[in-house]
């Protein structure tokens, strides 16, 4: 199955999941990226700090509106890529039928950690934390059945 559409997920989707769309957009355009919350709150925006981080990395996070993970964003979704080992145990008894294409973005690049959350930290923790994704996108190998 060639991959055409990725959901990153996050807890309130304003931090980590956003900040990993606005990372992958930048560097896969033939993919459509999109990110959600397991517990957003619907319409907030993203974290001044991500937004000010993405900028750094070239994208941006400006109309950025946090939405909850639903079924049909998981539908919507070829593959499912948590931030934590368990949010992606929580989807998975959730949503048994699309056990088989969640997984974590770390598990995706080859890391076995969870990816730091920054919120509530200064300026250099989003920065620690988008460079955590961007260590774990590079190295996705991106010609290769995902």
């Amino acid at each position: 199955m060639a991959v055409k559409r990725v959901l990153l997920v996050c807890t309130g989707n304003t931090c980590r999941s956003p900040m990993a769309e606005a990372l992958l957009t930048v560097k896969e355009t033939g993919l459509e990226v999109k990110s959600a919350g397991m517990q957003a709150l619907a319409g907030s925006s993203a974290a001044p700090p991500a937004r000010i981080v993405v900028r750094e990395h070239g994208a941006t996070l400006d109309e950025h509106h946090a939405e909850r993970l639903t079924r049909s964003l998981l539908e919507w979704a070829d593959l499912v890529w948590t931030m934590t080992q368990a949010q992606a145990l929580q989807i998975k008894q959730q949503y048994p039928e699309h056990e088989n294409k969640i997984t974590t973005l770390a598990s995706a690049g080859g890391f076995h950690e969870d990816i730091t959350d920054p919120v509530g930290g200064d300026l250099d923790a989003y920065r620690r934390t988008a460079g955590q994704i961007n260590q774990m996108l590079e190295r996705i190998e991106w010609g290769r059945e995902l």
